[in-house]
């Protein structure tokens, strides 16, 4: 006798199959090196990346940076692994507002609050060997509080390789339809 509905079924399915991709993850970063990092933050895009064979780095591309400074307001250290987007090269010119980080005609607004870096007003260009790291999000904590970032802080190149929002919502879809 069956005594799942078939919503359930699907969802169990589905979740084993997570587990199963879950395991396979575990495996292989513990066989090859770090190859997957994971992202729950909502400052990028929510999911599992994986290393980018091409590690040259463009305008847009994700990587995986090494905070520079101890923030305790955010109870992160130095060394922290955060998902940030290329969005400044060296050379390039930016402009600091009260408000706002622009670089090549995008905002990046700033939140001023206690215990997080500032970074003064003015124009700068990028140094050599650092970088701005920048991502779309608005309360990201990125360059828009800690100015250019070193390169040799830049631990890998990533690219999203399983979002989670199709899972999310096929997971509501069914739980809905189980509630009908």
């Amino acid at each position: 006798m069956n005594f799942l509905k078939g919503g359930q079924k699907k969802l169990k399915v589905f979740m084993i199959g997570m587990f199963l991709v879950i395991g396979f993850l575990a495996l292989a970063n513990i066989f090859a090196g770090k190859l997957f990092y994971i992202n729950t933050t909502d400052s990028a895009p929510k999911g599992i990346y994986k290393v980018s064979l091409n590690q040259n780095l463009h305008y847009g591309d994700y990587v995986i940076v090494s905070l520079p400074v101890d923030v305790p307001k955010l109870y992160v250290e130095k060394g922290f692994l955060l998902l940030k987007q290329v969005q400044g090269f060296p050379g390039d010119e930016y402009m600091v507002s009260n408000d706002a980080l622009e670089i090549r005609g995008k905002e990046y607004k700033i939140f001023h609050q206690e215990g997080l870096p500032e970074l003064a007003v003015g124009e700068r260009k990028v140094p050599e060997d650092e970088m701005l790291l920048l991502n779309d999000m608005e309360l990201s904590f990125d360059s828009r509080y800690l100015g250019p970032i070193s390169k040799e802080l830049i631990v890998k190149k990533v690219e999203l390789l399983l979002p989670y929002e199709p899972f999310i919502c096929f997971v509501k879809k069914v739980m809905q339809n189980e509630n009908l």
